[in-house]
């Protein structure tokens, strides 16, 4: 009984670390992507002008595509681990497009601080989500009214109030939600790795596991950096 308690402590062990693996270079994806977007003059241009001249229509058709393809991931990782990797890599360049502007709006120290300043608070969100001993699903329901609440809220100024006050109070939303989503997500890396016990695909399902931290992670990013950052 204690070696099979061993063994599955062991492989919950490497499981975890493996998502934190991927959510890391996910991250770091990302980032370089945006980058290199952003260099090329014509591409970068041509994706400002979308989302400055159609926002919104813009932004719903990105996500809508960025969540096809984690919809193609989830689909693939019980059976196929390189079609699960090729889903995550589309979907991580579907979203590198919100990054873009980034690289044009703020100074290289600006991009540099906010990452370090996310990274040190994802690994605490990150630690007490996965260490406590309270269960946190209850916390599902009032985490997705609190993100329909965001987007709400940010719909309507973006198309109506255009408020700049109202702009900073959804960024600092944003930021308090998703720090409760990494604890979150974090702790159901347990249950994750618990129902998938015994698959062959154990590192499909870790690269499954870690877009959501990805995205938490990303979307704190781009509120502290619009808040704090030295915009021009």
């Amino acid at each position: 009984m204690q070696s099979i308690d061993k063994a599955r402590a062991t492989g919950l062990a490497r499981f975890t670390s493996l998502v934190y693996l991927y959510t890391g270079l996910g991250v770091a994806f990302w980032t370089v992507a945006a980058n290199a977007i952003a260099r090329n003059t014509s591409l970068s241009y041509a994706i400002m002008n979308m989302m400055s001249g159609h926002a919104l229509i813009f932004s719903l058709v990105t996500i809508a595509v960025a969540f096809a393809f984690i919809n193609m991931a989830n689909r693939f990782a019980a059976t196929s681990y390189p079609m699960t990797f090729i889903s995550y890599v589309l979907f991580l360049l579907t979203m590198s497009v919100f990054g873009v502007p980034v690289f044009y709006m703020y100074s290289a120290q600006s991009i540099v601080q906010s990452l370090a300043v996310t990274s040190v608070i994802f690994i605490v969100s990150a630690g007490i989500g996965f260490f406590t001993k309270k269960d946190l699903t209850s916390w599902n329901r009032t985490l997705l009214i609190g993100l329909i609440s965001i987007i709400v809220v940010s719909f309507l100024n973006i198309v109506i109030f255009h408020s700049t006050v109202a702009a900073l109070l959804v960024n600092i939303a944003v930021i308090i939600v998703f720090l409760f989503y990494i604890a979150f997500d974090s702790q159901n890396i347990k249950r994750i790795y618990a129902n998938a016990q015994g698959s062959e695909n154990l590192g499909a399902i870790a690269l499954v596991a870690s877009i959501s931290l990805v995205m938490d992670f990303i979307n704190i990013f781009l509120s502290i950096l619009s808040i704090f950052g030295d915009s021009n």
